[in-house]
């Protein structure tokens, strides 16, 4: 599953020093990914060496599971929305350094359920970050969080493997060969012009074909596939994100009825920003 790898990831960042301080978690399985979130803090805040029949008597991990522990704070919606005077209160209890742990970390779920008063609030916490702070922010459609949140999150996708998409195994043959086609091709635009022009004559096909990319890039990145594509195996994780972001914003400009050839233009052109 994906929140496999987003732990591995964001492990991975904590040891090489380079934690970001808020992350964006889009799952389909709210509570699934919230206990992921849960284990780790555990990991991150581990006075030992981390296992999960841990016998150390540092007693974090109990404290987590009894929600005890006084430097993790978990908001959820009040009613319809998440508020201000919730936010206000998280700010002021993390207002001071963390005592028995390493970190300070809050959990807001359904960040989507966030309005603007309770987001301006937050902005602090996300434009001024400070070292011993890190921040969850958990949705099932991430469009719905406001974007001035969503812009200063480190995003990552979180679908588990009850809700994978089973897709058409032509279509996805057709995906792969056009992806290893354009990739570092110096003429990815004449190959748009010679063998992607005209090739789907509905623009129903057309939005197959690139929700087909879409689920491929997103159980490449999860770990979910073994016929990884060169693209795939060379580009990093956070590029990996980037052409996911860069797929979905395709779709909407088909959804939009713009011109499939020019679609198709942009797309190889944003591509390459993400070779290495």
């Amino acid at each position: 599953m994906v929140a496999v790898t987003m732990k591995n990831e964001i492990l991975k960042k904590y040891h090489e020093g380079k934690l970001a301080h808020a992350f964006l978690l889009e799952t389909n399985d709210l509570e699934r990914c919230y206990k992921d979130v849960l284990e780790l803090v555990k990991e991150i805040n581990c006075p030992f060496n981390y296992s999960n029949d841990c016998t150390e008597e540092c007693n974090i991990c109990t404290l987590i599971d009894n929600d005890n522990l006084p430097s993790l704070i978990t908001i959820n919606p009040d009613g319809q929305f998440i508020k201000r005077d919730q936010i206000s209160e998280l700010m002021n209890k993390f207002s001071t350094i963390p005592v028995f742990t390493k970190y300070n970390v809050y959990i807001i779920n359904q960040a989507h359920r966030l309005n603007t008063e309770s987001a301006n609030a937050l902005l602090k916490f996300l434009e001024e970050p400070e070292d011993n702070i890190l921040g969850f922010y958990i949705t099932n459609n991430k469009e719905n969080v406001i974007s001035t949140i969503r812009s200063r999150c480190q995003l990552f996708y979180n679908n588990y493997d009850e809700d994978v998409v089973n897709v058409n195994d032509e279509v996805l043959i057709d995906v792969k060969l056009y992806l290893n086609s354009i990739y570092k091709n110096n003429e990815d635009l004449l190959y748009n012009k010679t063998h992607m022009s005209g090739y789907y004559k509905e623009r129903t096909e057309w939005e197959i074909f690139f929700n087909t990319m879409l689920y491929y890039l997103k159980d490449c990145y999860s770990g979910q596939r073994t016929d990884k594509i060169e693209l795939v195996k060379e580009v990093s994780p956070d590029n990996i994100i980037k052409i996911i972001l860069l797929v979905e914003k395709i779709l909407k400009y088909i959804r939009s009825n713009g011109n499939i050839d020019l679609i198709l233009d942009k797309f190889v052109i944003e591509m390459r920003e993400y070779y290495e």
